[in-house]
């Protein structure tokens, strides 16, 4: 049986308060590509964005997991503030401009530790509108990771679908991670978004304390 393609974005904060969980980050970042590269179900090309105040920077574009870089400390440093949602406007325009191919799905997966704090161009409202018309026209599926913040409120506030986010503690991003790679795999193989809302195991496992 064929892989069904997936072009799995993670836009990953970087902002000075990912400090404390940096080298968990780093982790939990290399599994996930690691279990995409092992899928027997899911052929996944993967985009990493790292982000804080200084810049949004795209690290890779489209790279086929088997090939996918390894993110270590001294490509991963945390400094300065959170431009969430400038950051989270910069990740919908290069997955727009990437050519997809035949049936392949997008996950688009926000992993951040903070409330948006230093955008400059974009509100919660356009970025809301923006989120929305991926989710409703495009198709895509976009997942939510908060860590140690209310997720409710912060995906909520900007179009995330309430199926679709997870509030979780630090000591739980590689969990988390898998849990975001199980989901994606679920759509790429299905083409059904709701295939992708995470499991109540999956929030209960992620928001406890290990």
């Amino acid at each position: 049986m064929s892989k069904s393609p997936l072009l799995a974005f993670i836009l990953l904060d970087r902002s000075g308060s990912m400090e404390s969980c940096r080298d968990a980050t780093i982790d939990a970042f290399n599994e996930y590509v690691m279990g995409l590269r092992r899928s027997d179900d899911v052929d996944a090309r993967v985009s990493l964005m790292i982000f804080d105040s200084q810049s949004i920077d795209m690290l890779q574009r489209a790279e086929p997991a088997k090939s996918s870089l390894e993110l270590s400390r001294s490509i991963y440093v945390p400094r300065a503030s959170t431009p969430l949602l400038d950051a989270i406007g910069q990740a919908v325009a290069e997955i727009d401009a990437i050519a997809l191919r035949p049936s392949e799905k997008v996950g688009l997966v926000i992993l951040t530790d903070g409330f948006e704090n230093a955008s400059k161009e974009h509100t919660k409202e356009t970025i809301r509108k923006l989120l929305t018309d991926c989710q409703d026209n495009k198709g895509w599926l976009v997942t939510f990771l908060g860590a140690d913040i209310d997720a409710f409120s912060e995906a909520g506030a900007i179009g995330i679908k309430a199926e679709k986010y997870l509030g979780l503690k630090k000591s739980k991003l590689a969990s988390a991670m898998r849990y975001a790679a199980a989901s994606q795999a679920r759509y790429a193989t299905t083409g059904d978004l709701d295939s992708g809302d995470f499991f109540q195991a999956e929030r209960d496992d992620a928001d406890k304390e290990d």
